[in-house]
């Protein structure tokens, strides 16, 4: 419970606290959103790690991310197409965040 609660309590101020930036920054032009990661492996494969297997079982895409699907997301967010989004926490994760916690089980 205590590592799930401490994960949980920094990722929700951290979600927090880009939308209150994004508030204070704004008037400067400045944009401020993150980048929520799920499983990311070099080649979007479990390489034998079961827990990893599993959630690529679950996930609804039936893939773990790679780190080109992170810089995609990176890569918009920080172009002029993104010029009016601020405040956002763009979730990378093929989906694998609405079987949670099931695709721990």
């Amino acid at each position: 419970v205590a590592v799930e609660l401490a994960y949980s309590t920094a990722k929700a101020g951290t979600e927090h606290l880009i939308r209150i930036l994004a508030l204070e920054l704004g008037s400067k032009q400045i944009r401020v959103n993150t980048v929520n990661v799920g499983a990311i492996t070099p080649d979007g494969q479990p390489d034998g790690n079961p827990i990893l297997a599993h959630m690529q079982s679950k996930a609804p895409l039936a893939r773990l991310g790679v780190p080109l699907d992170v810089a995609k997301g990176v890569i918009f967010l920080s172009s002029s197409d993104a010029d009016y989004i601020t405040g956002v926490n763009l979730v990378v994760d093929g989906g694998i965040i609405y079987n949670y916690p099931p695709y721990f089980n």
